[in-house]
């Protein structure tokens, strides 16, 4: 019998956003292992999600609905009622709340968190889960933040928080290659929130005119409102499938992820960066296709790469560092196949099906005796 997995997720499928494509190529690679996966998300504008992310494996998605996410957040003892207590399932996601009340109860639970808690509730849920019964252990995709959670939960055994960064598929790793054109090709693919980089893109870009830089990603608003500052080397390519994009990047000549010292995301609080513990998807399906990266000098950055031997990493928020890296890696073929072949060297470690299994085996050592 397949052992049974239920994703816990509140990310929207299908959708261009990071966490859903995150959320559906981990259950992807859940299921490629063996697993019985049901994913619970909620239903985005329609489509197929196989079709849409190009899945492997067939798993169940299950989309929330007001009256079931209400059911969940609200009907603790009948929740116990509904869901299996057999033993051979396990509960795992990113969804703090429904995950920590499932723990409480006593079910086999893991839980990953992309950012430490935001609000006294969510404090009080992760401190709840790591007191739970049912609790497994936490996945992290940064030793920045497994320190954080470590500062602020202090009862909680260091062993039992595994550090996996984000991945990329291992069918969709493409060999380095030269392109034999005049004009070079960079691309940065992406959201357009602060701090993702393109308050950094557009005046570096002016700067190398004699580069061709794409943009894919951004609503219609946003793309409309940056046309008039943009130079005439950069293009607005909008808003692909993740299917698509994967499919163009090798196309290019380099691949650009020009972050702020101070990064937000969709629901960022004033308070926070996501600088501080964040691991870019982008970076590893850049790394995925043979694309040399230039990136920003972060600290939690250089947990993936390393500045002159998998990346060039100018120093975040400076235009004219992040140019002259961008010309320099242009105008330099064997330096663009050195970093491109390193990076990839590196890559191998961090596909999802390695990353899934590391977390199965993770969660299964808690449920041994």
């Amino acid at each position: 019998m397949k052992p049974k997995l239920i994703y816990v997720s509140n990310a929207t499928l299908p959708s261009a956003a990071a966490n859903a494509v995150h959320v559906a190529l981990m259950c992807d690679a859940f299921a490629g292992l063996g697993c019985d996966v049901t994913l619970r998300a909620e239903r985005g504008d329609g489509g197929s999600v196989a079709a849409h992310y190009a899945l492997r494996h067939p798993y169940r998605v299950s989309y929330e609905t007001r009256v079931t996410h209400y059911l969940w957040k609200t009907a603790r003892r009948a929740l116990a009622g509904l869901v299996s207590r057999d033993g051979e399932t396990l509960y795992f996601g990113r969804r703090l709340a429904t995950l920590s009340r499932l723990a409480h109860w006593g079910y086999p639970t893991g839980l990953e968190l992309h950012h430490p808690p935001r609000t006294p509730t969510q404090v009080a849920a992760l401190s709840a889960f790591v007191a739970s019964p049912g609790c497994l252990g936490l996945v992290v995709i940064s030793e920045q933040l497994r320190a954080e959670i470590l500062r602020r939960e202090p009862s909680l055994d260091p062993s039992r928080v595994l550090v996996a960064h984000d991945g990329t598929r291992a069918d969709c790793i493409h060999a380095p290659r030269q392109h034999d054109r005049t004009v070079p090709r960079a691309v940065y693919c992406g959201s357009f929130h602060a701090g993702k980089g393109l308050e950094t893109l557009l005046p570096a870009a002016a700067q190398v005119p004699d580069v061709q830089f794409d943009v894919i990603g951004g609503e219609p608003a946003q793309i409309s409102a940056l046309k008039a500052q943009a130079p005439a080397n950069l293009h607005f390519l909008g808003r692909m499938s993740h299917e698509e994009c994967q499919r163009r990047l090798p196309e290019y000549d380099l691949a650009l992820a020009p972050y702020g010292s101070v990064v937000r995301g969709v629901k960022t609080p004033a308070h926070e960066s996501l600088a501080a513990w964040m691991s870019p998807l982008k970076l590893f399906e850049y790394m995925g296709a043979g694309l040399p990266i230039v990136t920003t000098d972060l600290p939690v950055l250089r947990e993936i790469l390393q500045d002159g031997e998998t990346a060039l990493m100018p120093p975040p928020d400076d235009p004219t560092a992040f140019a002259q890296a961008v010309s320099r890696l242009a105008h330099d073929a064997p330096l663009r196949t050195r970093l491109a072949q390193s990076a990839q060297q590196r890559l191998r470690g961090y596909t999802w099906d390695n990353r899934a299994a590391r977390i199965l085996d993770f969660l299964g050592e808690a449920q041994r005796p």
